[in-house]
Protein backbone atom coordinates (compact mmCIF):
# COMPACT_ATOMS: atom_id res chain seq x y z
CA UNK A 1 0.00 0.00 0.00
CA UNK A 2 1.42 3.33 -0.85
CA UNK A 3 1.51 6.50 0.91
CA UNK A 4 -1.48 8.66 -0.71
CA UNK A 5 -4.34 5.84 -0.23
CA UNK A 6 -2.99 4.98 3.56
CA UNK A 7 -5.00 8.10 5.21
CA UNK A 8 -8.30 7.28 2.97
CA UNK A 9 -8.35 3.37 3.63
CA UNK A 10 -8.21 4.70 7.43
CA UNK A 11 -10.66 6.94 7.06
CA UNK A 12 -12.92 4.25 4.79
CA UNK A 13 -12.14 1.44 7.56
CA UNK A 14 -13.08 3.98 10.75
CA UNK A 15 -16.40 4.63 8.64
CA UNK A 16 -17.18 0.88 8.20
CA UNK A 17 -16.42 0.25 11.94
CA UNK A 18 -18.90 2.74 12.74
CA UNK A 19 -21.41 1.88 10.04
CA UNK A 20 -21.30 -1.71 11.84
CA UNK A 21 -21.74 -0.43 15.35
CA UNK A 22 -24.75 1.72 14.85
CA UNK A 23 -26.41 -1.32 12.82
CA UNK A 24 -25.66 -3.75 15.97
CA UNK A 25 -27.32 -0.85 17.79
CA UNK A 26 -30.08 -0.58 15.66
CA UNK A 27 -30.71 -4.02 15.66
CA UNK A 28 -30.33 -4.45 20.13
CA UNK A 29 -33.25 -1.62 19.67
CA UNK A 30 -35.46 -3.48 17.63
CA UNK A 31 -34.74 -6.36 19.97
CA UNK A 32 -35.74 -4.42 22.88
CA UNK A 33 -38.88 -5.91 24.10
CA UNK A 34 -41.86 -3.37 24.46
CA UNK A 35 -42.02 -3.26 28.37
CA UNK A 36 -38.27 -2.21 28.98
CA UNK A 37 -37.62 0.64 30.62
CA UNK A 38 -38.23 4.34 28.77
CA UNK A 39 -35.45 6.32 30.57
CA UNK A 40 -32.91 3.54 28.81
CA UNK A 41 -34.72 3.75 25.38
CA UNK A 42 -34.18 6.88 25.82
CA UNK A 43 -30.83 6.75 26.36
CA UNK A 44 -30.38 4.60 23.85
CA UNK A 45 -32.10 6.42 21.16
CA UNK A 46 -29.73 9.35 22.10
CA UNK A 47 -26.81 7.73 21.60
CA UNK A 48 -28.17 6.37 17.96
CA UNK A 49 -28.51 9.83 17.40
CA UNK A 50 -25.23 10.67 18.19
CA UNK A 51 -23.51 8.04 16.20
CA UNK A 52 -25.89 9.02 13.43
CA UNK A 53 -24.61 12.40 13.88
CA UNK A 54 -20.81 11.48 13.77
CA UNK A 55 -21.36 8.71 11.01
CA UNK A 56 -22.67 12.07 8.86
CA UNK A 57 -19.53 13.71 10.20
CA UNK A 58 -17.02 11.33 9.23
CA UNK A 59 -18.71 10.68 5.58
CA UNK A 60 -18.17 14.70 4.97
CA UNK A 61 -14.66 14.23 6.42
CA UNK A 62 -14.19 11.13 3.76
CA UNK A 63 -15.50 13.20 0.86
CA UNK A 64 -13.23 16.36 1.38
CA UNK A 65 -10.27 13.89 1.95
CA UNK A 66 -10.62 12.30 -1.48
CA UNK A 67 -11.46 15.26 -3.01
CA UNK A 68 -8.23 16.65 -1.58
CA UNK A 69 -6.21 13.16 -2.22
CA UNK A 70 -7.34 13.50 -5.79
CA UNK A 71 -6.70 16.82 -6.56
CA UNK A 72 -2.96 16.10 -5.04
CA UNK A 73 -2.74 13.51 -7.47
CA UNK A 74 -3.66 15.22 -10.11
CA UNK A 75 -0.92 17.77 -9.54
CA UNK A 76 1.40 15.05 -9.28
CA UNK A 77 0.22 13.38 -12.25
CA UNK A 78 0.65 16.82 -14.19
CA UNK A 79 4.54 17.57 -12.60
CA UNK A 80 5.11 14.05 -13.83
CA UNK A 81 4.02 14.24 -17.28
CA UNK A 82 5.20 18.13 -17.49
Amino acid sequence: MNGISAPSNRLSIAEDRLKRAMDRLEAALENRSADGDGVADGQVAAQLQALQDENAELRDLVDTTAQRLDGTIAKFKEQLAG
